[in-house]
Formats: structure tokens, sequence, C-alpha cells
């Protein structure tokens, strides 16, 4: 599913269906509302008829609205009318499944979260699936009065997103090669199209989807630190899935060979250094070296509770985070070198502390890495409010709507 990109835009040639200028249009009004005619025009260089014909379509279509008069042009004229998205045109759902619980969640036609349900996690997947299944009719049946989109889904683990399966799990404790779409087509009995992916890849494309970014990217990674970590690969404004669903598992270098024992099996893991049960780890370490004999254990903090103490400047916190920071920086290089990405965008509780993290990543990139990457290279932390894999799998419906049609070729946007 490919992303136009509207800073090279061009009109369609004989080649190309009319259903390609709907598209560039569509995605014009989506990315820049509100917006005129006039301003469509200048960035796409379709002709101002072609664009009235294309928005009077869409507004029929309940697509777009035409609402709000701007300034009429110092040449005179008429004042400009602009146009938005509709955000009632149709309601999305997204589901995101995390070791730590579920979240379900109802939006309008343009990604804006309007209701959201947290769910309890369950060691049984039926018991889960049922729950998630009885939350999503409760949300469409309360608060959606429009037509669904669609569901998406985010998953854990390697994922086959053509089926919906958890090929290779990790964290929900459900083991292997779960049919997780066929439990929830079966529990939800509703004709809905429902799409499955990854949630770390979701994060990825919630973050081109949505993102705002100060340098916009078509090349990006984004790296989810939370229980583990996950990366999503963005390529030419595309997901990366690498040849059977498996690209991106960054988490799963190896930095140390001797390092602690990653959940994965193997040694010294980036996610066994830096994930967050790491983070908490040292931190409980730290605590535990300076506490006086009097004092009693500190244990069972958690990663919220450690950002917290960072934030509040206590010093084993600032240290662990400063120590899970520079591995960070460390797993980095590997990303750099593999995918030379113009963005790497970081999620998950950590990003809470941004202003302690980002110098002593950069610090460890400034010293291991050449200083060509880094002068093309931006890192930042995610801009989505609610969680990266939820808006992502909400992105993953909406995208069918704004999406270049597999008939026409990518040269055609070049």
């Amino acid at each position: 599913m490919r992303k136009i990109d509207i800073g090279k835009l061009a009109p369609a040639n004989h080649r190309v269906l009319r259903d390609m200028n709907e598209v560039m249009v569509l995605n014009v009004i989506r990315e820049k509302q509100p917006i005129s005619r006039i301003e469509i025009a200048e960035l796409t260089g379709l002709e101002g008829s072609t664009i009235s014909k294309i928005v009077a379509r869409q507004v029929s279509d309940s697509l777009i609205l035409e609402e709000g008069v701007g300034e009429a042009s110092p040449k005179g004229g008429r004042k400009k009318r602009y146009l938005h998205i509709n955000p009632r045109k149709a309601c999305a759902i997204g589901v995101d499944l995390r070791p730590s619980g579920y979240a379900v969640a109802l939006s309008d036609f343009t990604g804006k979260i309007l209701h959201a349900a947290e769910l309890v996690s369950r060691s049984d997947p039926r018991d889960a699936v049922a729950e998630i299944a009885l939350s999503i009719r409760e949300l469409h049946r309360a608060y959606c009065s429009e037509s669904i989109e669609g569901i998406g889904v985010s998953l854990v683990g390697l994922v086959d997103p053509e089926e919906g399966r958890i090929l290779v799990g990790e964290g929900l404790g459900w083991g292997e090669d779960v049919p997780v779409g066929s439990m929830l087509s079966a529990a939800l009995d509703m004709d809905l199209p429902i799409y499955y992916e990854n949630g770390a890849w979701l994060g990825a494309l919630a973050e081109i989807w949505f993102g705002k970014h100060e340098r916009p990217a078509r090349n990006l990674v984004f790296l989810d630190v939370e229980e583990g970590i996950g990366a999503g690969i963005i390529i030419q404004g595309q997901l990366y899935h690498g040849a059977f669903h498996g690209a991106g598992e960054f988490g799963h270098i190896s930095l140390h060979p001797e390092g602690p024992l990653c959940s994965c099996g193997v040694r010294g893991c980036l996610e066994a250094y830096a994930a967050d049960p790491a983070t908490v780890r040292f931190y409980e370490e730290l605590r535990r070296l300076k506490k006086a004999p009097s004092e009693p254990d500190q244990a069972g903090a958690t990663i919220a509770d450690v950002v917290d103490r960072a934030l509040a400047n206590e010093p084993e916190a600032v240290e662990a985070i400063r120590n899970t920071a520079a591995y960070l920086g460390r797993g980095l290089i590997p990303i750099i070198y593999s995918v030379n990405p113009e963005l790497i965008v970081l999620g998950g509780p950590i990003t809470r502390v941004w202003d302690l993290i980002y110098p002593v990543m950069m610090r460890e990139l400034s010293q291991r890495t050449p200083r060509f990457y880094l002068d093309h290279l931006s890192v930042a932390r995610t801009t989505l409010e609610a969680r990266p894999s939820l808006v992502g799998a909400i992105a993953l419906v909406l995208a069918r709507a704004f999406a270049v049609p597999t008939a026409i070729s990518s040269e055609d946007f070049a």
C-alpha cells in the first residue's frame, strides 16, 4: 500500500486512469487541509477545470466538505473556498494487543480517535478475542451512526497479515501459530473487512500518515521500546515486510555475545539491554546498591515509576535511563547502516524523558557513525498522542481510501 508523496506530484498522463488524479487530490486535501482549489492546482499541476470536476465528485460522494471562505486573490476574483476531508464519511476501528493489555478504539474518517476502551490481557486467546469482539460491537452500537470502513488489528510477534495469524508470538503468552484472524471473524460475525499487522510496523505506518515531524520522510524507521523492542520500516512510503514478513527485528541484534539472556534465547540482544524490563532491572540494582541496611527493598517498580522518578531527578532513575539511552544509541547504528533512513522515530514510555535520552543517543551515534549519515538523519520521538500501534491499526483501515490503486505504476508518481 503506497502513500502518495505530495511533494513529488505530476499530472496523470494518457496511460493513467482517472482514479489516479482522484486519489492525488484526495491525499493533498487530507495532508494540507484546509486547502483551496487554487492551492491544490499549485501542488499538483492539474488544470483548474479538472480539479473542479474531481472536487464536485468527491463532495457528491461525501468524501470531502467545502467549508470556510478565505480572502479573495489580490488580482480579484472569487474568494477562496476551503476543502476538508469529511470526518463523518465513515468510522474505523483499531485494536491493539499488547502483553500489558488491549485497546479498542473508534475513529472518524480523518483518523481522530473518538472513543476507546482498555481491556485486561488474557492468557487464553479465545477469551481475549471474545472480549475484544464484544468491545467492538459496543463501540459500534454506541458511538458510530455511519458505516464502518473496516477494522485494523495490531498484533505482537511474527505475523501473517493475510490470515491474521501469529506465527511466532512474543510476550502475549499464547504460544505460536495462533489464528487470531479466524477467531475474531467468527466472534464478530460482522460483514466487515479486517486487516492485521505487526504492532511496531503499524507504529511506522502511523508516523508516516499522522506524524507531525519537522522533516517529512519517505524512508523511516519506527523503534517501539516497550516490553520488547520492535521496529517498522517504511521505504519510499511503503511498509517493508521482508521476504516472509520478518523484517525489522532490530531488537534481536546482538550487541554482545556474552551479554544477558534475551527472550529469544540468544545472549546480548539490544532488547535485553534496552527494553523496559531491562531499564527497570538496572534501576532496581542501583537502588539496592545505594540502600542502607535498614531501608526496605523497593523492588516492583514499573517503567512508569522509573520515568517519573527520572523526571523528578532521582539519581538512580536518571542513571538507569541514560544507561538505556546509550544502548539504544548503539542499537541505532545497524539500522542506519542497513536502511539509511531519513528519520528514526522512537516510541514507548521512555520517550517521556526525551531530554535525557536524546543527547546520550546522539553522543553514541556521533562517536560511532560517519558524519555523512548523521547529516542526513533526524532522530525524534513520536508526535502521536495515542499509542502508535493503535493509531497505526486505524491507519491500516483508512489508508485504503487514500491509497494509490494497485493498477497504477509507482513510476506515475515519480
